[in-house]
């Protein structure tokens, strides 16, 4: 997978094929799933003359290099070969594609949307907060009008809560992108460390202690100087939030109650779990020196490095261990938990958004493409990125034997999707700067959650 994509845990897209936007009634799904019936007066409005002219802007990010994700090309050459197969029955239709980079992209669409000119149609994930963000703005097109009742069922519970912001759909998803941590078996064989390595339990999962025994194992001078100079585990305090605060899920703790409606996150059990995850940086020492000022740039080099055992990733890890100054064999285990409670797993939904068009006619052919782009077929290249599609009809993509894929499907069942969906109700930015203060031992778990709930509470009070 592409260094950027494991960023922010982040990445997907999905659906069916062609909408026309002319003279047919169709079967639609509301916001329930439940079938509704568009009637055809309201596709005539939306209706135009032979050959009308339009141009869709896509912005995307540099996953998929390529046409068929084989390297080769640019990041933006698949998505002119979707175009291709959009033009052919949409001759007059004109394309625009910007791939944006991972360290500026959430402002960068911002200040888009800030003075009217964001694109047709973006890529966007769970933790970026753009269904959230953009939906409470009302800066976005509603997909459900579009949805056909095979299309909703085509889609599990965990993605279609992915696509929603209120009582309403958002996100075309395409993939499903799942996270679990990633393990320098050469520096566990160095260490001696392998029976403190879960991989004999079915889902590869373990308790907070047993996590803390191997990270302590696993940090250690290599030099013989005083300082290690290699860590247990990873942490970084500038970007992919979603990673650290999963230890106050995978405690009990919740953002959201079960209505989606009431912050909850300030309980015994997130304290508890975030106050695991300062112990790791600041009492056990296991992570490198400044955590909170690390990006995860930074933290995924020092891995490549071998100077981190252990840190969060996607499978795409195996190949970049392979192609390492020092290549070495990577394994894969599931995020620990505390004694107790079940297996979280970091799951991410990906997709694109559709913003605010003021032309019918344009808004059917940019809901038509975006449902082309997610469509089974188009979802098959994802085996390249190692992520999983979002339509449950695009199949297994992975070989029977690609152990890995199976394991990393099976540990998606454990996905927490109220997680990942509450988590875009605050900006990514706050996310931060909470975490750093409480790093930095500025302020306490009990203190960022309150200034956390000071955040979500505006966004559900709009």
């Amino acid at each position: 997978m592409k260094k950027g994509l494991a960023i922010l845990l982040v990445v997907m897209f999905i659906v069916s094929l062609s909408f026309t936007g002319c003279g047919t009634s169709k079967d639609t799904v509301n916001t329930e799933g439940q079938a509704a019936v568009q009637t055809t007066a309201v596709q005539e409005s939306n209706a135009a003359p032979e050959g009308k002219e339009v141009s869709i802007k896509l912005w995307i990010y540099p996953m998929i290099q390529g046409v068929n994700g084989d390297g080769n090309g640019e990041f933006d050459d698949w998505a002119k070969d979707r175009a291709k197969q959009f033009t052919n029955k949409n001759p007059k239709a004109k394309f625009e594609f910007e791939v944006l980079n991972w360290q500026n992209s959430l402002e960068k669409v911002d200040v888009a949307v800030a003075a009217g000119s964001p694109p047709d149609l973006l890529y966007t994930v769970n933790n970026f907060g753009g269904v959230s963000k953009y939906g409470k703005m009302e800066a976005l097109e509603p997909i459900d009008d579009y949805l056909t009742q095979d299309d909703w069922n085509d889609y599990s519970t965990a993605i279609q809560a992915a696509m929603k912001y209120g009582d309403k759909s958002y996100l075309w998803p395409w993939l499903k992108l799942v996270s679990a941590i990633a393990v320098n078996m050469d520096i566990v064989k160095e260490r001696k460390a392998e029976s403190l390595i879960p991989l004999n339990n079915e889902l590869r999962d373990w308790t907070y202690d047993e996590f803390l025994t191997a990270a302590r194992a696993l940090t250690f001078s290599r030099s013989g100087k005083n300082q290690p100079d290699v860590y247990g585990y990873g942490v970084q305090g500038k970007d992919s939030m979603f990673y650290n605060y999963l230890f106050a899920v995978a405690n009990g703790g919740s953002i959201l109650d079960p209505t989606f409606k009431q912050y909850t996150f300030k309980s015994e059990e997130s304290i508890d779990g975030l106050n695991f995850l300062f112990d790791l940086v600041n009492k056990y020492k296991v992570v490198p020196e400044g955590a909170a000022g690390l990006t995860w740039q930074a933290v995924h080099d020092m891995f490549i490095k071998q100077q981190i055992a252990m840190i969060p990733y996607t499978a795409e890890m195996v190949d970049e261990a392979k192609k390492a100054p020092k290549p070495f064999t990577v394994e894969f285990v599931a995020p620990p938990h505390a004694a107790g409670k079940p297996i979280t797993a970091w799951n991410n939904v990906g997709g694109f958004i559709v913003f605010r068009q003021d032309d019918a006619y344009k808004k059917d052919k940019v809901m038509e493409f975006g449902k082309l782009l997610t469509n089974a077929e188009n979802s098959k290249i994802l085996n390249v990125i190692g992520c999983f599609p979002a339509r449950n009809s695009a199949g297994n993509i992975y070989p029977a034997d690609n152990t890995l894929m199976e394991y990393l499907g099976k540990l998606s069942n454990y996905g927490n999707s109220g997680f990942s969906r509450a988590f875009g109700l605050i900006a990514v930015p706050d996310w931060e700067i909470e975490m750093q203060a409480f790093l930095l031992k500025e302020k306490t778990a009990e203190q960022i959650l309150d200034d956390l709930g000071v955040k979500a509470n505006e966004a559900l009070a709009k």
